[in-house]
């Protein structure tokens, strides 16, 4: 439901920063909220806390964040509270940032190997993938040694799977099948 919620609400505001040409504005001040609440994780429970009145929360977002971010943001900020939609808040900012990485043609891959990939090696990971999808890639390294060698690779929803981990247990469940 939450997301559900997050994608509705993300959709509206990146509409709105479409129709002002705000679309990394708002991405950059959505990501500064992240960071702040993420930082000072109380923050989020005054927020969510149903005995605060929408007005307090109002002020006390609004004496946070006003330096650093729009009216728009602001007002936007506003109507979550008003519509006692706070605890959905990062789930609209992922959304958010996911409408933007789609608009934008970026698209997140995590590279999980049993050992750091070298920069060159990455490099030439990214023009392949970029390559194949024809969209900008943002690739990160994460190691894991049970994987033994080769790659997994994480885009959005999708697992790119090359591993000898995951090779040996092929082998095994076919060698598993064969009946002597």
């Amino acid at each position: 439901m939450a997301e559900l919620v997050g994608k509705r609400y993300a959709s509206s505001l990146f509409d709105v920063a479409v129709d002002l040409k705000k679309i990394d504005d708002f991405h950059s001040q959505l990501e500064f909220i992240k960071n702040i609440f993420n930082s000072e994780s109380k923050l989020i429970t005054i927020l969510e806390h149903p005995r605060i009145s929408r007005g307090e929360k109002k002020t006390l977002v609004e004496d946070i964040f006003k330096k650093n971010i729009s009216q728009e943001i602001l007002n936007f900020l506003f109507i979550i509270i008003d519509k006692r939609r706070e605890d959905s808040l990062m789930d609209i900012i992922k959304e958010y940032n996911n409408f933007f990485k789609e608009y934008k043609g970026i698209l997140d891959v995590e590279a999980v190997t049993a050992v750091p990939m070298e920069e060159e090696k990455q490099q030439r990971l990214k023009l392949v993938l970029k390559g194949k999808f024809h969209k900008e890639i943002n690739l990160s390294n994460r190691v894991d040694p049970s994987i033994i060698g080769g790659v997994l690779l994480k885009l959005d929803e999708k697992l790119i799977d090359s591993t000898l981990k995951h090779e040996l247990k092929e082998m095994e469940s076919m060698i598993n099948g064969i009946s002597l």
